[in-house]
């Protein structure tokens, strides 16, 4: 019998990682269906149930925390739930987003419960002021770089009192970048539980970079999270 779709949605993997997965289980009937959406991907599966129980279990044992949700909700969606159930909190800093990761998890009912909020600090003047960014950083390593996101995910994070927070510094055109940081730079990083700063360099318009720098975002919350989890008590 094949069941109604299963949706697998899974965050920074390409459609050629899903496919080299699938190759091992393909479906003898049924139908596999892929959907990109900028550092998302969709997988869409109508198929026997036990081939689709052997196909998700093949794509959680290659894929592992790269799965962010088997069902329908969004990514932002995902978040707000794994930061109420772990009682945690976030804060947002951001620059060439521009309030778009707030906006993006505000749009979740219930997001009140754990996010405070944001600071958009899309000026270097903001980030010293708001965000406790060091002018030193800035002449040194430029308001696009680890350094800076994050100095700036630790100012939002002191200045909130949240568990966790993330930053998101980029380039996102269509001018500003330069042949060492082109359009499409983007440094994420967060605090509180797992500390960490990512280089991302997204193609596309200026709508598109934005785009997948607050799903980036997002992820990074998430991963943030699950270690917080994973650590001892």
């Amino acid at each position: 019998m094949i069941s109604p779709p299963r949706i697998i949605r899974l965050a920074d993997v390409t459609a050629a990682e899903v496919h080299e997965a699938l190759d091992e289980v393909a479906p003898v009937e049924g139908s596999v269906d892929l959907r990109p959406r900028g550092y998302l991907l969709d997988l869409s599966i109508r198929a026997p149930d036990e081939t689709l129980g052997r196909i998700v279990r093949q794509v959680r044992r290659r894929f592992g925390e790269r799965v962010y949700e088997i069902g329908p909700r969004s990514l932002a969606a995902v978040v707000v739930g794994l930061l109420r159930e772990r009682g945690d909190t976030v804060s947002t800093a951001e620059s060439c987003t521009g309030g778009w990761v707030a906006t993006a998890l505000t749009s979740v009912p219930g997001a009140s419960d754990v996010f405070w909020g944001g600071i958009v600090a899309y000026d270097d003047a903001a980030k010293i002021a708001e965000l406790e960014v060091q002018t030193n950083t800035l002449e040194r390593c430029g308001a696009v770089s680890e350094e800076v996101a994050l100095e700036m995910a630790r100012g939002i994070l002191h200045r909130s009192g949240t568990t966790l927070s993330v930053a998101v510094t980029g380039i996102a055109g269509p001018s500003g970048g330069t042949a060492e940081k082109p359009v499409g730079t983007v440094w994420i990083a967060s605090a509180g539980g797992q500390e960490r700063g990512r280089a991302f360099r997204f193609p596309g318009d200026r709508r598109e970079v934005r785009l997948r720098s607050v799903r980036a975002a997002l992820d990074m919350i998430r991963l943030a999270g699950m270690a917080e989890r994973a650590r001892p008590s």
